[in-house]
């Protein structure tokens, strides 16, 4: 009987690995692989850094253009020839080619073939038949497969030819493997289920698998364990190399306030064991909470005067803030040596590399920039559950502004690991220096209309340019502050930290906000973010306590009353909790300890900071309608 399982697991071990041949990255450059310029333009395939394209794709990958800014359009007739890729010593039933593929997703259609020979004479490639020619679809990075068992016990090149198109962009192929594939063999690419649900709530696991095997995939076995087993098998068709989302059928739901990691496996598939059991496991956190907070989604785009593209950012930006008020919030991350807005820590930490470009909630990156894509991720995002609400407090003596972030959890840790964070942000934003002045690839209407900026000239002068959202400080740094979260939270908790900034002499501070920042450090993910209007925390520490200033009745219904205040000639301006003007009151010759009542009839019900202010002083207070 051990003889008998010994043998056993020695063939299983065998039917699992995944026999290689030939393998390629181009990490080092193009490394035997040979060039030929067909149509003689002296562009051809090169092996480059392609990794801000797709962080897959490392450091070298094999790229030809059909367009370059300092070219233009190209009409490419470019061949790479593989070095000699031997397959007669093969003695499995299969040998198959795999490679990835991108290209641009704004200028798609790559045209190229693939041809596979004895030969690696041009000539004879080229007049021979193609194994595979096709315009390219897919515009994000894809996995190509090919059977290559016809030729197994030959010596083989494989060419591929990039032509008959012309003014698209570029065609990216990397990670190249011709290799022997087991059976049975299916990748967990990734299992995704909501990071944070309200209690009672189902959850569904949504697995992304792939197809790594020679055997079409009919049907998969998963087990997500939580200290309990849920396994089912779940019918599914997954063709040679093919990806496909499914969800389990088991929800993740739980009644009460608790902190899980789920791990999932694929344990099977066609009712077999798989035969390469390493790539089939994941894990995800999961966490419920015991009330909902407001998501707020945090945009931080990419920009700078430089930038002739950047105009639509901008414009995106105002939309985004004038209809989406309340959830909505968004910082200008400025770029460029010209750039006097430039912001180097902030521009080197976002790592944007397109313009205009977006991180969202540090979680999406990298993304292309426009009113609809903006749209999209903030409904994305903003019916997230969230574990934490953030709120603020704080005083300003001067330039001197005090900020106390707080933030309110609604779930249980025993070892997280969050930090605090502000961004400090400034509508406004003017200057008369030349780098003030914002190049416009919109101008005469040369790129459609964008907001006005299609009757603007190029580069629109410094004095007709207002810049909003713009990036001044990180307190706290990119990452937040440490130590200013504990590891090990309950629900209800709150965490304060309280930061100090000086408000520059070139900034004002009424145009300032304080996006106050909750960030994951496992993740980077912004959990949750709020920006308040630095005004609104204003009291000057040279004035009265703000301690004897009282408004009552709160929460308030029809009006309110302020009380102990000193005498003199007061402005009285409700703000909501967006910094935006509600109401603004005129109280004159005040009467020491006279008691000043302020009508709210007509406000909506909701959270608001009622700031009074005489010439000498300034206090901030919170005031609840209902």
């Amino acid at each position: 009987m051990k003889k008998i399982t010994l043998l056993f697991l020695f063939m299983f071990a065998l039917q699992g690995q995944a026999q290689t041949y030939y393998s390629e990255n181009f990490e080092t450059g193009l490394n035997g692989w040979t060039t030929s310029d067909l149509d003689g333009d002296t562009n051809e395939w090169a092996s480059l850094d392609a990794s801000s394209i797709n962080s897959n794709l490392g450091l070298g990958s094999l790229v030809s253009f059909s367009y370059t800014s300092a070219l233009g359009p190209l009409t490419p007739d470019n061949l790479a020839i593989s070095p000699a890729i031997d397959l007669t010593a093969v003695t499995a039933s299969n040998v198959y080619f795999l490679y990835d593929q991108v290209t641009s997703s704004s200028y798609p259609e790559e045209h190229y073939a693939i041809y596979i020979t004895t030969s690696n004479d041009p000539a004879v490639i080229t007049a021979a038949t193609p194994f595979y020619e096709t315009d390219v679809t897919e515009v994000v990075l894809t996995n190509k497969v090919f059977d290559l068992s016809s030729f197994i016990g030959q010596t083989v090149y494989i060419s591929f030819r990039h032509f008959n198109c012309t003014d698209f962009y570029y065609l990216i192929l990397d990670n190249m493997e011709v290799k022997t594939l087991p059976l049975n063999d299916v990748q967990l690419v990734s299992s995704v289920v909501n990071r944070y649900s309200l209690m009672n709530a189902a959850n569904t696991i949504s697995l992304t698998l792939k197809n790594k095997g020679s055997n079409i995939i009919n049907n998969v076995t998963v087990n997500w364990n939580d200290g309990t087993d849920h396994t089912t098998t779940i019918p599914t068709t997954i063709g040679l190399g093919e990806t496909v989302t499914i969800n389990h059928p088991t929800a993740v739901q739980y009644a009460s306030v608790i902190e899980k990691t789920l791990s999932v496996t694929a344990t099977q598939v066609n009712g077999n064991v798989d035969s390469n059991p390493s790539n089939n496991s994941s894990t995800n956190k999961f966490n419920t909470i015991s009330q909902a907070s407001v998501k707020n989604v945090l945009f931080e785009e990419g920009t700078g005067t430089w930038c002739g593209w950047c105009p639509r950012g901008a414009v995106a930006m105002n939309y985004m803030t004038t209809t989406y008020p309340n959830q909505f919030i968004g910082v200008a991350v400025h770029n460029g040596a010209s750039d006097p807005m430039k912001l180097a820590a902030y521009d080197t930490a976002a790592g944007l590399t397109g313009f205009p470009g977006m991180n969202v909630d540090r979680v999406v990156k990298n993304s292309g920039v426009t009113q609809s894509i903006m749209v999209s991720r903030f409904n994305e995002r903003k019916v997230l559950a969230t574990p934490v609400n953030i709120d603020a407090t704080g005083s300003v003596a001067g330039s001197a502004i005090t900020i106390t972030a707080s933030a309110t959890f609604r779930t249980v840790f025993a070892a997280s690991n969050f930090r605090l964070g502000v961004i400090i942000s400034e509508d406004g934003v003017q200057g008369t220096a030349t780098g003030y002045r914002q190049t416009n690839y919109y101008a005469a209407n040369a790129n459609g209309p964008m907001g006005g900026y299609e009757s603007l000239p190029n580069p629109v002068p410094a004095a007709q340019m207002i810049y909003n959202h713009v990036g001044r400080a990180l307190l706290g740094g990119y990452s937040g502050q440490t130590g200013s979260v504990p590891a090990a939270i309950t629900d209800g908790q709150t965490a304060y930290y309280t930061f100090n900034y000086t408000v520059p002499a070139t900034s004002v501070v009424a145009n300032m906000h304080a996006v106050l920042v909750l960030i994951d450090q496992a993740t980077g993910e912004v959990v949750n973010a709020k920006s308040v209007v630095l005004n609104t925390l204003a009291v000057d520490s040279n004035s009265y306590n703000k301690d004897q200033v009282q408004i009552n009745p709160n929460p308030a219904s029809d009006y309110f009353n302020i009380n102990n205040l000193k005498g003199g000639d007061y402005t009285i301006t409700i703000y909501d909790m967006l910094g935006k003007v509600v109401q603004t009151v005129e109280s004159k010759n005040v009467i020491e300890n006279e008691t000043v009542t302020i009508p709210v009839k007509g406000i909506s019900t909701g959270q608001y900071i009622v700031n009074i202010a005489s010439a000498a002083s300034s206090t901030s207070l919170h005031l609840l309608v209902k």
